[in-house]
C-alpha cells in the first residue's frame, strides 16, 4: 500500500505541469489572466476527466501487478510503466496534434524518476535488503 500512495507524485506533478502549460498557452493566444485560469482548469479537469481516470487506474494496476511484490530493477519497471501508460497519449499527440499530451508525457517521465526515490523511502523498513 505504501507504493500505491507514492502515485501522488505523478498525479500532482502531471496535473500542475499540464495546468501551467495550458494557462501559458491561453495567455499567449490573447486570453486575459482570468480567462486563462478558468480555461486551464476547465480543460485539465473537465475535458481531461476520462484521461485522468485512465491515468490513475493504470498507475494503480501496474503498481499492484509489477512493483508492489518485487522492487528489483525499480527504475526499469517505472520506465516501462511510463512507456505503457504513455502510449495512448503519444498516439493522441500525433493524431490530434494536441501538444498538451506531449507536455503531460514529459512531466510523467520526470515524476516517475522522482517517484523511485519516494518508493525507496516508503519501503525502506518493509523490504528485505536482498531484493
Amino acid at each position: 500500500m505504501h507504493i500505491i500512495k507514492t502515485n501522488w507524485v505523478n498525479i500532482v506533478g502531471v496535473f500542475l505541469v499540464t495546468l501551467f502549460y495550458v494557462f501559458i498557452n491561453a495567455l499567449l493566444h490573447s486570453a486575459t489572466p482570468e480567462q486563462a485560469t478558468f480555461g486551464a482548469f476547465l480543460l485539465v479537469c473537465a475535458y481531461g476527466f476520462m484521461s485522468w481516470g485512465f491515468f490513475i487506474l493504470a498507475l494503480i494496476l501496474y503498481d499492484l501487478i509489477f512493483i508492489v511484490s518485487n522492487q528489483r530493477k525499480l527504475e526499469a519497471k517505472l520506465l516501462s510503466e511510463w512507456a505503457i501508460i504513455s502510449a495512448p497519449f503519444i498516439y493522441w499527440t500525433i493524431k490530434y496534434s494536441e501538444w498538451v499530451f506531449a507536455v503531460a508525457i514529459i512531466a510523467f517521465l520526470i515524476t516517475q524518476l522522482l517517484r523511485a526515490k519516494k518508493i525507496r523511502q516508503a519501503t525502506a523498513g518493509l523490504v528485505s535488503p536482498n531484493l
